[in-house]
């Protein structure tokens, strides 16, 4: 089992890849690189994306759409960005400020095997349509247009 972990704070990692490593021994644990460039290449079993407003979502977004068998534990400091994590199937969805513990509870639920069947379906459409760019799998932002794509998202009839 391998798992990534998207965030701009040394200390947040350390702690999430100290408690993901205490939780399940043997889990090889890896820090995305944040360019304003995700490199999607590869599945992980269990991404943990914490990156605050639309670069968080549109990452989570695009995870979800590209591997569908990945789960993703998203932490933001916007509870307000819940409905998007509804939308997109994710794993858990936590708001900062929290504690080791309420990170620990996903855990826990992954090794019990509490995995709903749709947090392992592939999200057809997500803000990502168009609001970005796919070369490879690398996902480019493009400046200027993800503001109109997360509102045509939200306000679009597929996004329940």
């Amino acid at each position: 089992m391998d798992a990534i972990i998207y965030t701009m704070d040394g200390q947040e990692y350390e702690m999430l890849s100290g408690i993901l490593e205490e939780e399940s021994p043997g889990l090889t644990v890896s820090r995305g690189v944040i360019d304003r460039e995700y490199h999607l290449g590869r599945e992980y079993d269990v991404v943990v994306v914490g990156i605050n407003g639309a670069l968080g979502m549109e990452l989570v977004c695009k995870y979800r759409e590209l591997y569908g068998n990945t789960l993703v534990i998203w932490i933001t400091d916007d509870p307000y960005f819940a409905n998007v994590a509804i939308r997109t199937h994710i794993f858990d969805f936590i708001v900062r400020p929290f504690q080791g513990a309420r990170f620990r509870e996903p855990l826990k639920r992954m090794k019990a095997g509490d995995i709903a069947v749709w947090q392992k379906i592939p999200v057809k459409t997500s803000v990502c349509q168009g609001g970005c760019n796919c070369k490879g799998n690398v996902l480019e932002w493009r400046n200027g247009t993800i503001w109109k794509r997360i509102k045509d998202y939200f306000l679009s009839e597929n996004t329940l």
